[in-house]
C-alpha cells in the first residue's frame, strides 16, 4: 500500500510539473523563453531528485526501484545542464526536452505495464497516448534548432499530454488502491 501511494504521488508531481510547463508555453512562448527554461530546468531537476529521494529511502517495490535510478539520474542531469547552459538552450533546446519527453513517457510507460499486471483492466487508450508522445518527442529531437520559438507551441503541447498521461496513471492507481483497501478490509 505505502509503495503504491509513494508511486501515486510521484507521478502526480511529474503530472502537474509537465501541465505547468506546457501551459507556460502556450502562453508565453517567446517573450519569456528564458525564463521558461530556467523554471523547466528547476522542475526537472527537482523531479529527478524526487525519484533520486524514492530509491535511497526504499519506499518504492523492486520492480520500481531499478527504473527511478535510472530516471532520476537522467531527469537531475538534463535539468542541471539546461541550468547551466541557458545562453545555449535557444540551439539545445528542442534535444533537451524531448529528451525529457521521451524519458517521462517510457516511465509512463513502464508504470502501465505494471499496473496492468496487477489488475485486468484494457490499457489499449493510454498505450496509444504514450507510444505518440513517444514517436511525437523523437520527432521533436529531430527539428532543426532554428525552428525552436516556432515550435514552443508543440512543446507546450506534448508537455501537456504528458501531464494529462500521468494524471490517467494517477486516477488508474486512485482506483487500484481503493480496491486494495476494500480487499484488505
Amino acid at each position: 500500500m505505502k509503495t503504491l501511494n509513494k508511486v501515486k504521488t510521484s507521478i502526480w508531481i511529474n503530472a502537474l510539473s509537465a501541465i505547468i510547463i506546457g501551459i507556460l508555453f502556450l502562453i508565453n512562448p517567446q517573450e519569456s523563453f528564458q525564463m521558461i527554461t530556467i523554471i523547466a530546468g528547476i522542475i526537472i531537476t527537482a523531479t529527478g531528485i524526487l525519484d533520486f529521494i524514492y530509491y535511497l529511502n526504499g519506499w518504492l517495490d523492486i520492480y520500481f526501484m531499478k527504473n527511478t535510478l535510472l530516471s532520476g539520474f537522467l531527469k537531475c542531469l538534463l535539468g542541471i545542464f539546461v541550468l547551466t547552459h541557458i545562453p545555449l538552450m535557444t540551439t539545445f533546446f528542442s534535444y533537451i526536452f524531448s529528451l525529457y519527453i521521451i524519458i517521462s513517457a517510457l516511465y509512463c510507460f513502464e508504470a502501465y505495464t505494471f499496473i496492468k499486471s496487477m489488475i485486468s483492466y484494457s490499457f489499449t487508450f493510454d498505450y496509444v497516448v504514450v507510444t505518440i508522445l513517444i514517436f511525437t518527442g523523437l520527432a521533436m529531437f529531430f527539428l532543426a534548432p532554428s525552428t525552436v520559438i516556432s515550435s514552443s507551441f508543440v512543446i507546450g503541447i506534448l508537455f501537456l499530454i504528458n501531464g494529462i498521461s500521468n494524471l490517467f496513471i494517477v486516477f488508474r492507481l486512485t482506483r487500484i488502491i481503493k480496491q486494495y483497501r476494500t480487499y484488505i478490509q
